[in-house]
């Protein structure tokens, strides 16, 4: 799990990154007492924090330095008399008490990144942050080589200070995120369980998405699929005959009844999406869990979704 990553799936984003620099041009002014090339300073801090602050600020369709969806901000500067700088990253989190009725959190933005936001103004609203304040050592930062031209930063040093800076706050930020999204994989979980829903009911509609019918008669128990179509071999026989009960068994979980259910299991899930402030906080809660321990014998699943002990349901 990454808080940032440099975008590499858009085509052109480098070459935009560049265009920023030249826009950005100010902000590597070379400061008095600095080294220079150019009129670019030389000093990797201040040339780092240039870079970053040109790769998050400008507004852009597909910003250079992609953040997780529990960023809401990070910033990049060097203090008075520091030789390193300072990153602040701020991170949307659950609130730290019970919210009462009625007032809403964080909410998820659809999107590609689905980036936390606010509701609307409208709305009573209690939004809790998380501040990281992140000392990053100068030596641990690229030192530039030269200058593209006269006043332009150079893109490969540009690049390298992105690169040491997002290792550098990954490092850091990563671990509250994994905590935040259940360890990492318990904030994947809804995803994963909404595709098996989707699996099963594209399944039943390829099936015919038709009600069957088990028919108990004197010459023997049929099991029917439609007007044309039936399974007469149902008996207490050997072989690979279907007993009645079996058949009983899929005349109950026909494609119509499980697309009624997929239905149902996936509005539900909608509705956690959208109006649940737990689910919204990034931890699917105990309803969704308990929806999710249904298909806990799939492919994919993964223990540590499971209930705490304690917390499962009873069985009779």
């Amino acid at each position: 799990m990454q808080a940032f990553w440099i975008d590499a799936t858009h085509e052109g984003t480098q070459e935009r990154y560049g265009e920023e620099l030249r826009r950005w041009r100010h902000a590597f002014a070379v400061a008095e007492g600095e080294p220079e090339a150019g009129g670019v300073t030389l000093d990797p801090a201040h040339f780092a924090a240039a870079a970053w602050e040109a790769a998050t600020r400008p507004a852009a369709e597909f910003p250079y330095v992609r953040r997780h969806s529990r960023v809401l901000d990070a910033a990049c500067r060097r203090p008075e008399e520091a030789k390193g700088l300072l990153a602040v990253v701020e991170l949307a989190v659950p609130a730290p008490v019970r919210v009462p009725a009625g007032w809403a959190g964080w909410q998820r933005e659809s999107g590609d990144d689905r980036t936390y936001a606010p509701p609307p103004y409208e709305r009573q609203t209690a939004l809790t942050t998380l501040e990281l304040r992140v000392p990053v050592p100068a030596d641990r930062l690229p030192t530039p080589t030269h200058a593209r031209a006269a006043g332009l930063p150079n893109l490969d040093d540009a690049q390298a200070s992105l690169e040491a800076l997002v290792t550098e706050l990954n490092t850091v930020v990563a671990p509250f995120l994994r905590e935040l999204e259940g360890g990492g994989d318990a904030g994947a979980m809804p995803e994963w369980l909404r595709t098996q829903i989707e699996a099963d009911k594209a399944t039943a509609e390829t099936a015919g998405a038709g009600a069957w019918r088990y028919v108990a008669a004197h010459t023997g128990n049929r099991l029917e699929f439609d007007e044309q179509r039936g399974v007469d071999a149902i008996g207490f026989h050997e072989g690979d005959l279907l007993r009645p009960v079996e058949a009983i068994h899929i005349a109950l979980h026909d494609p119509a009844d499980v697309i009624a259910r997929c239905e149902a299991a996936l509005a539900l899930l909608a509705f956690h999406g959208r109006d649940c402030a737990e689910c919204w906080s990034g931890m699917p809660c105990r309803s969704v869990r308990l929806l999710a321990t249904g298909y806990r014998r799939r492919p994919g699943w993964r223990d540590e979704w499971a209930l705490p002990p304690g917390d499962e349901p009873t069985r009779g």
